[in-house]
C-alpha cells in the first residue's frame, strides 16, 4: 500500500475522486491515513479524511463504522477555530439516522445543519437538509409540510443552478404529491427532472423518475404511457444492478398488466420481484410486503383462493415486521422526546428561507398589483366604451415557475398606466394601455421574448406559455368565461 508521509490538499482531492472509481481502495488508503501519527499535525486535513471514511460507511450500509467516524470528525470539529465544515458533518450524522430509522435524531441534525447553512454560502448542504427533512416528515405521515419542504429545495436548488439536486428535490416533491394523489402536478415535476436529466445524466435518478412516472400514469388510468414508462425505469434497473427499483418497476409491470386482464403475466412478474428480493439480503420488509399484497390480488383475480390467502398472509408478516422495527427504531431514538421543540425549529428557518427564496411582488415588481384590484380597474375600464384605451394580454402556462419568469419579464415591459396581476398560479393578466397597432406591436414583442428566452437555464421545461390579446370590451369577467369567448381574441400564440 502506498504509504503518503505527507497528508495535504491535493492527497484529499486525489482520495475524494478515488472514492467513486474505486472506493474500497480508497477507504483502505483513508483507514491508513488516519492511524499515521503524522497526521495529528493537520488536523483539519484530518477532519476531511474522517468525513471521507464516514461517507464510505454510510453509502456501502456500515452504518455503526460511519458514526463512529463522523462522531470524531464532531469532537475534532470543536477544537478548531472554524466552522467550515460543521454543516456538513451535522448532514452526515443526520443520513446515518435517517438509514437507521431514527427520523427524530435525523430531524434535529438536519435542523442544525440547516440553520448553519443559511448563515453560509453551503448551499449544496441547506437543499440537501431540507430534501432530508421532508423526507423525514414525509416518512412520519406529514405530507403537506414534506411537500412545502421539497418546494423549497426545488427552489434554492433552481436558483443556484444545481441541477442534479433540483432533479433529487423533484423526484421527492413528487412523491409527495404522489402521497396526496396529486398526479397531474407529480407529472408536472417529473417532466423539468427529465428535462434536466439531458444535460445532467444520472441513470439512478432516471431511473425513479420513470419509475414514478408509470405509477402516476398507472393513477391517471394511462395504461399504455405507464407501460412505457415502467419498462425504461426496469431496463435502466436491471442494466445497473439496482435492485429495489427493478422490483418497484416489476410490482408496476403487474398492476399494468392486471388491468389489462393478464393476471397470469402479472405473476410472472411479481414472482420475478420475489427471486430479486429473496437474493438481496438489504431488501426490506416494506418492499416485501408490496410484493405479497400485489401477488394476492393477482391471485385472487384468477380465482386461487388458497395461494392468494398464502400471500396475504405473508404480505402480512412483512408488513408487521417493518411496522415493528419501524417502532423499535423511533423508542430508542433519544431525541424522540424533543421532537416538537425540534420541529418547531426547523419550519421557523423554513420559513426565513422561504421569504428569501419566494416570488415577492411588492419588493421585485412594485408595478404588479392584486386579482382584485386588476378586475376593478378591467370594469372600469370597460364602462368608458369607445373612449377606452385599454387591451388585455394573458399569459397561461400549467407550472407557476413559468408564469413567476413571465411575470418577471412582462414586468419590464410595463408602462404607465399598465396593471399586471397573478389571477391565479397558471394566468397572468396585463392591462396595457394602448390598442390597435400599439397593442398588436407590444403583443409581437412579448411573444418573441418568450420565444427566444432560455428556459432550460431556469430549470424549466422548454414549452412556452400560451399568450394571447383581447379586445377589452368583449374580455370577460372571469377566468372561466375566457375559455368559451374565443372569438374576442385578436391574436393568440
Amino acid at each position: 500500500m502506498t504509504n503518503y508521509c505527507r497528508l495535504n490538499d491535493e492527497t484529499i482531492q486525489e482520495l475524494d475522486n478515488e472514492l467513486m472509481v474505486d472506493p474500497i481502495h480508497a477507504c483502505e488508503k483513508i483507514e491508513h491515513l488516519l492511524s499515521q501519527e503524522s497526521t495529528s499535525q493537520e488536523p483539519i486535513l484530518v477532519l476531511q479524511l474522517m468525513m471521507l471514511a464516514a461517507k464510505f460507511y454510510l453509502d456501502n450500509e456500515q452504518l455503526p463504522k460511519g458514526l463512529k467516524h463522523i462522531r470524531h470528525a464532531y469532537r475534532l470539529q470543536q477544537t478548531l477555530e472554524t466552522d467550515d465544515y460543521l454543516a456538513e458533518i451535522l448532514h452526515i450524522h443526520a443520513r446515518i439516522f435517517w438509514k437507521q430509522a431514527k427520523y427524530y435524531s435525523a430531524l434535529q441534525f438536519w435542523t442544525r445543519a440547516l440553520e448553519l447553512s443559511a448563515w453560509s454560502d453551503s448551499t449544496d448542504v441547506q437543499i440537501q437538509a431540507l430534501i432530508g427533512l421532508g423526507n423525514v416528515w414525509r416518512a412520519t405521515s406529514v405530507y403537506n409540510l414534506a411537500k412545502v419542504t421539497h418546494e423549497l429545495a426545488v427552489k434554492i436548488a433552481n436558483h443556484t443552478r444545481q441541477g442534479q439536486l433540483e432533479i433529487r428535490s423533484r423526484i421527492f416533491l413528487s412523491w409527495d404529491l404522489y402521497l396526496l394523489k396529486q398526479y397531474p402536478s407529480m407529472l408536472t415535476e417529473l417532466e423539468v427532472a427529465e428535462d434536466l436529466l439531458k444535460s445532467t445524466p444520472n441513470d439512478t435518478l432516471k431511473a425513479q423518475t420513470f419509475d414514478f412516472r408509470a405509477a402516476a400514469l398507472l393513477e391517471l388510468g394511462c395504461i399504455e404511457d405507464a407501460h412505457q414508462a415502467t419498462t425504461i425505469a426496469q431496463t435502466l434497473a436491471e442494466t445497473h444492478g439496482f435492485d429495489e427499483m427493478h422490483i418497484l418497476a416489476l410490482i408496476n409491470k403487474a398492476k399494468i398488466d392486471v388491468r389489462r386482464e393478464m393476471p397470469k403475466l402479472a405473476l410472472e412478474w411479481l414472482f420475478k420481484a420475489e427471486t430479486i428480493a429473496n437474493a438481496n439480503t438489504s431488501i426490506n420488509h416494506e418492499v416485501l410486503a408490496l410484493i405479497y399484497l400485489q401477488q394476492s390480488v393477482t391471485l385472487e383475480s384468477l380465482t386461487e383462493y388458497h395461494e392468494a390467502l398464502n400471500a396475504y398472509q405473508r404480505f402480512r408478516f412483512h408488513s408487521l415486521a417493518h411496522e415493528r422495527e419501524t417502532a423499535m427504531q423511533l423508542g430508542l431514538d433519544k431525541a424522540r422526546k424533543s421532537k416538537s421543540l425540534h420541529e418547531q425549529r426547523a419550519r421557523k428557518i423554513i420559513n426565513r428561507l422561504r421569504g428569501q427564496y419566494d416570488f415577492d411582488s411588492g419588493k421585485q415588481l412594485p408595478k404588479l398589483v392584486s386579482e382584485t384590484l386588476w378586475w376593478e380597474r378591467l370594469v372600469e375600464f370597460k364602462t368608458q366604451l369607445k373612449n377606452s384605451n385599454y387591451s388585455v394580454i394573458m399569459l397561461h402556462h400549467a407550472s407557476p415557475e413559468h408564469i413567476d419568469t413571465c411575470t418577471e419579464m412582462t414586468h419590464s415591459l410595463s408602462g404607465p398606466g399598465d396593471y399586471l396581476a397573478r389571477l391565479d398560479s397558471t394566468h397572468l393578466g396585463w392591462l396595457i394601455n394602448s390598442k390597435g397597432s400599439s397593442a398588436s406591436e407590444l403583443y409581437d414583442i412579448l411573444r418573441q421574448m418568450l420565444k427566444l428566452y432560455p428556459w432550460e437555464r431556469r430549470g424549466l421545461a422548454n414549452t412556452r406559455p400560451n399568450v394571447s390579446l383581447h379586445n377589452i370590451l368583449m374580455f370577460p369577467f372571469t377566468l372561466e368565461q375566457l375559455e368559451l369567448e374565443e372569438s374576442s381574441i385578436i391574436g393568440q400564440d
